[in-house]
């Protein structure tokens, strides 16, 4: 392949890959400006209290997902009965320190963290994809700096995966203190999303695979 049909075809997916990006960012911006999150918040401390939190995607506890409830609604003739295996809680209290915490200012650090982590990674991700399209016009394809920041991006995609994973559990012991004499007691289990340790793993892979072509790449040019 020609040096110009190289650069044509990185620019075609260049082109699919922002498409992407941008559609995935839409659609978050769409999912955070139409969630009812904020919308039930502020309808449960209007109504019960000044302050409140809402703990999302809680696991049901067994004695609590052995519980049936009626499924109201059916036509006649039907019975059904639901099993409660997650659920989202909303708790308000008259005063701040009733809901403060060290799990929930832990919770908020780690999420500020993931997120400034994730801003990271997509700045280092989008600057070695540009460095990377200069160099191939320069001739190069293993630029030093580019393997650094893949494998920094790589690094921060885990601690993301982690400090979510880690964050995810401390809401839910979080609940389990809030809610343990009550009839919905959460179950506090820690989960880990090997999915995006994975990926991050393979960015960090593809980095070292870069790291030796480029190696190759400098003893070819000493040895000519």
């Amino acid at each position: 392949m020609s040096k110009r049909g190289a650069i044509t075809r990185i620019r075609t997916l260049y082109a699919v890959f922002i498409g992407v990006i941008g559609a995935c960012i839409l659609l978050f911006f769409l999912n955070v400006f139409t969630t009812s999150e904020p919308l039930e918040l502020a309808k449960l401390m209007e109504n019960r209290g000044d302050y409140g939190i809402i703990i999302t995607d809680l696991q049901s506890s067994p004695e609590l997902y052995r519980h049936d409830f009626d499924v109201e609604g059916l036509p006649e003739g039907l019975d059904a009965k639901a099993k409660v295996s997650r659920f989202d809680v909303g708790v308000t209290a008259a005063s701040q320190g009733a809901l403060a915490s060290g799990k929930a200012m832990w919770c908020q650090w780690l999420q500020l963290f993931c997120v400034l982590a994730a801003l990271a990674m997509t700045v280092l991700v989008v600057m070695a994809l540009v460095s990377f399209y200069i160099y191939v016009r320069r001739g190069k394809v293993f630029p030093r700096r580019n393997i650094t920041w893949l494998t920094w991006a790589g690094a921060l995609m885990i601690a993301v995966s982690l400090g979510m994973d880690i964050s995810t559990y401390l809401e839910r012991t979080l609940a389990l203190d809030l809610l343990k004499d009550s009839q919905w007691v959460p179950s506090a289990v820690a989960e880990v999303h090997v999915t995006r340790i994975l990926f991050g793993l393979t960015i960090i892979f593809l980095a070292e695979i870069f790291k030796i072509g480029r190696e190759i790449q400098e003893e070819q040019e000493l040895t000519i």
